[in-house]
């Protein structure tokens, strides 16, 4: 998700995390989550940090693309300890968080939760 907002407010993306950056650490194990934990520090105030609930959230993570240049209206609300983008928003909307890691994954994910209430209160 996080990828696509970026590209559809104008931004771009590293095609290829490994080349770009020489990092593995966002899918260390192809094909699983298995190893693709890593932590993600939050800004405080965003709607990311409310709906985790604490300003380092560990992620399961899987993906070899991230964002370069920012979209238009974005803001980026968490990084990852290497510096790699992990969650947008964008203030102009009610509610549009995108994020780098996998809350589906996440059994009981705060990220779930807090969409589930967004489109309860609407």
């Amino acid at each position: 998700g996080l990828q696509v907002i970026n590209v559809a407010f104008g931004g771009t993306l590293w095609q290829h995390l490994p080349e770009s950056h020489d990092t593995t650490d966002h899918r260390r194990t192809a094909g699983t989550f298995d190893g693709n934990g890593h932590e993600v520090r939050l800004v405080a105030g965003s709607r990311a940090f409310a709906a985790a609930g604490e300003s380092r959230h560990h992620v399961l993570s899987h993906h070899h693309q991230s964002v370069d240049r920012l979209g238009d209206g974005l803001v980026t609300t968490g990084v990852a300890d290497d510096g790699i983008v992990e969650a947008v928003e964008s203030p102009a909307h009610r509610y549009l968080l995108g994020v780098q890691w996998h809350p589906e994954a996440d059994e009981g994910s705060p990220i779930i939760g807090s969409l589930v209430d967004a489109s309860r209160s609407s």
